[in-house]
C-alpha cells in the first residue's frame, strides 16, 4: 500500500481537501473582483496590487490549512488510525510522508492562488510596472524556507500531545501568540522609555524586544512581500507591506532565515524521537 496515496486520499476523499483548495481559490477571486471596483473607482490599479490583496486575503486559507494539517499529523489521536499506521510503516515513513505531502500541498495552493490571481491581474489591470524576476525567486525561496519551518513546528507540536485539538492550540499559541506577546512587550518598552510614538517600521531600531524577536523563526514570513516587489520599488528602494513603507534589502529578515535553517532539522528529530518512544 502507497503511504503516499493514501494520504492524500484520506484528505481529498473528506471535505477537508477540496475545502482548502476552495478557500485559496476564493482568496484569489476575492482579490480579482475587489481590484476590479478599486479599478473602476481610481483607475491605474495595479496586476502587483491585486497579488498583495491576495496575500492579504489567503491568510484565511493559511489558517484553514494550519488546522487541517496538525489533525492529520497527530494521527495518534485516533487508536485505529495509529495502529494501522504503526503495524504496516516505520514511524520515519509516516512522518517523513506527512512533512513533504503537507509542505508541498501548502506550496501549491498558495502558488496556485497566487499565479491564477497574477494572469487574471495582467489581463485586467495595469500591468506597465512589471514584477521584478530575481525579487520573486529571492521571496519564493524564503517563502519555501518559512513554510518548511512551519510544517516542522506542527510535527513538533503534535509529538506533544495525543490529540489534535491541544496540539492545535500549541501550534496556534506558537503562530499567533508569540508575535501578539511580542507586540504587547515592546509597546510596554516604549511606554517606558518615553518613545511610544515609534512608528512600528522603526521598532526595529529602537527596541531591544524587537531586535531579540528579529531571531524568531516566524518572522520570516514578513519577506512575502518580495513576491510582488516591481520595478518602481526598486527604483525607490522601499517595498510596500501591509501598508507600511519597507526598505529594500536582500537581507531583510536574516536572522529569521538563520533561526528557520537551525530549527527545522531540530524540530522534525524531536518529534521523530518523541513519536517513535510513544506507546500506541
Amino acid at each position: 500500500m502507497n503511504l503516499w496515496k493514501m494520504e492524500l486520499s484520506h484528505l481529498f476523499r473528506s471535505w477537508r481537501g477540496w475545502t482548502l483548495l476552495g478557500v485559496f481559490i476564493l482568496a484569489s477571486v476575492l482579490s480579482i473582483v475587489v481590484g476590479i471596483f478599486i479599478e473602476r473607482a481610481t483607475p491605474g490599479f495595479s496586476y502587483a496590487a491585486a497579488l498583495e490583496l491576495y496575500m492579504t486575503c489567503s491568510i484565511v486559507g493559511v489558517l484553514l490549512f494550519l488546522g487541517i494539517a496538525v489533525s492529520a499529523i497527530s494521527f495518534d489521536g485516533n487508536r485505529d488510525s495509529s495502529i494501522f499506521l504503526r503495524t504496516r510503516f516505520s514511524m520515519k515513513q509516516i512522518l517523513l510522508t506527512k512533512l513533504v505531502v503537507y509542505f508541498v500541498l501548502s506550496e501549491i495552493l498558495f502558488f496556485g492562488g497566487f499565479f491564477t490571481t497574477l494572469v487574471a491581474g495582467q489581463l485586467l489591470f495595469d500591468s506597465s510596472d512589471t514584477i521584478s524576476l530575481n525579487w520573486f525567486l529571492w521571496g519564493l525561496f524564503l517563502y519555501l524556507i518559512a513554510g518548511l519551518f512551519y510544517i516542522t513546528l506542527m510535527l513538533f507540536t503534535s509529538s506533544i500531545f495525543r490529540g489534535a485539538v491541544a496540539s492545535l492550540l500549541l501550534t496556534l499559541a506558537v503562530f499567533v501568540g508569540v508575535p501578539l506577546i511580542g507586540t504587547t512587550l515592546i509597546l510596554v518598552e516604549l511606554l517606558m522609555r518615553g518613545l511610544i510614538e515609534t512608528p512600528p517600521v522603526e521598532w526595529e531600531n529602537v527596541s531591544y524586544v524587537a531586535r531579540i524577536l528579529l531571531w524568531w523563526p516566524a518572522a520570516l514570513s514578513d519577506t512575502q512581500m518580495f513576491l510582488s516587489v516591481t520595478q518602481s520599488d526598486i527604483a525607490k528602494g522601499m517595498a510596500n507591506y501591509f501598508g507600511q513603507h519597507i526598505e529594500l534589502d536582500a537581507h531583510f529578515r536574516s536572522n529569521a532565515l538563520i533561526s528557520c535553517i537551525v530549527s527545522s532539522p531540530i524540530l522534525a528529530l524531536v518529534a521523530w524521537r518523541r513519536f517513535s518512544r510513544r506507546e500506541i
